[in-house]
């Protein structure tokens, strides 16, 4: 009779069971896996990078939290603004700031000691600020990232995509302070100016440039600096005057281009100060100005007498890709992946770059504030956040 083979029972039951395990553990294994290596990814490129990683990690457990859905109400007593950080709706109350998840859910809160606290997102961080405050705080959608204190009140702030920020203050020495902080909050640029008043800032992609307007009256005329530095360097590369224009808004592009948003003309130069483009439209009709995280442009302007808007949106590189004419005033506007979004009472219009239609919505309320997060459009109605 043939040898009959013993099986080991708690052997196979044993192995049945590693193998099991193995199975099961192989999908959080290969998750470990890549987030080392985004981890190791993101400290070789800077602390930004991390705190983007850190972020997406903490969003990752906000889906098993699910919130109520938009609309979602604000508190219409202490609300103060509504904007986009990253793929997150943010909002700006009196007292804090709330960024809300997909289904409108509160994922971080971070409080805020000024009633008047202005904000300026880039890249999933924000620079949170006030004109009556001389602290200046960064966050990121997840965590308070940092916070430094100025010698003055924040008179206006810029924000890189690296995390790179400047700001602006007063002394009793000079009408402006201009100062640029790497993404560690140390001080790596500082420029006095005892004739002018910074009215804004732009930084370039890598926080290593700056485009300044700076606004000062000589013989009874305003007039407009244009200035360019160069962290590195002690003088501006670029610093020129334009009388009887007050630019209000600068954009530093990403392909180093600066366009200047004045109250009778928009300029467009290189970041050597060479002359790239200009439109002139009468004084004091300027209505909006809005800039994507590229530095695409649109200039909104009064035309034939407050009845209709002239738009003009500025490529990155400076050209004009669109120079239309809208019925009536649009109530806000904003700035998206080469998009416009302009909404007029509760009717809500989308442009391409080159001023064609691709989408109308209709609003539930009239439109008071709208924005953009992953292709999404968000609105703020009769004190409600809608996504549409």
């Amino acid at each position: 009779m043939a040898d009959k083979k013993i099986v080991d029972l708690n052997k196979f039951r044993n192995k049945k069971t590693l193998k099991k395990i193995f199975v099961f553990m192989r999908i959080p294994i290969v998750i470990l896996a890549v987030v080392a290596a985004l981890f190791l990814s993101a400290r070789l490129l800077g602390n930004v990078a991390v705190s983007n990683v850190t972020d997406t990690l903490r969003q990752t457990g906000e889906l098993f939290r699910k919130g109520a859905g938009y609309p979602y109400s604000t508190d219409v007593s202490k609300f103060r603004k509504a904007t986009a950080v990253g793929s997150n709706p943010m909002i700006i109350y009196e007292d804090s700031s709330v960024v809300l998840g997909s289904s409108a859910n509160a994922i971080f809160s971070m409080p805020l000691s000024y009633a008047d606290s202005k904000v300026i997102t880039n890249n999933g961080r924000a620079l949170v600020y006030s004109n009556s405050s001389n602290d200046v705080i960064m966050q990121s959608k997840t965590e308070k990232l940092g916070e430094i204190t100025q010698e003055g009140a924040v008179i206006a702030a810029a924000l890189a995509k690296n995390g790179y920020f400047a700001t602006s203050h007063s002394t009793e020495e000079n009408q402006s302070v201009l100062c640029v902080y790497n993404n560690r909050f140390e001080k790596v640029f500082q420029w006095n100016c005892s004739q002018e008043r910074i009215a804004d800032i732009s930084l370039s992609s890598n926080g290593k440039k700056l485009a300044v307007a700076a606004i000062g009256a000589e013989n009874a005329e305003i007039y407009t600096r244009l200035l360019v530095f160069d962290i590195k360097k002690s003088e501006p590369l670029v610093d020129s005057k334009y009388g009887g224009t007050l630019f209000l808004r600068v954009v530093y592009t990403a392909s180093n281009r600066i366009i200047a948003a004045g109250d009778n003309k928009t300029i467009v130069i290189t970041n050597k100060g060479e002359a790239v483009d200009e439109l002139v439209y009468s004084e004091d009709s300027i209505l909006a100005v809005c800039a994507d995280d590229s530095g695409n442009t649109a200039v909104f302007y009064k035309e034939f007498g407050g009845s209709k808007t002239g738009m003009v949106r500025f490529a990155s590189s400076g050209k004009k890709t669109c120079l239309t004419t809208l019925e009536g005033i649009p109530d806000c506007v904003t700035a998206y992946g080469g998009k416009l979004a302009v909404a007029n009472g509760s009717e809500i219009t989308v442009y391409s770059s080159t001023g064609k239609v691709t989408r109308t919505v209709e609003a539930k309320n009239p439109v008071s504030e709208i924005f953009c997060c992953s292709g999404e459009i968000y609105t703020v109605e009769s004190g409600s956040i809608c996504k549409y």
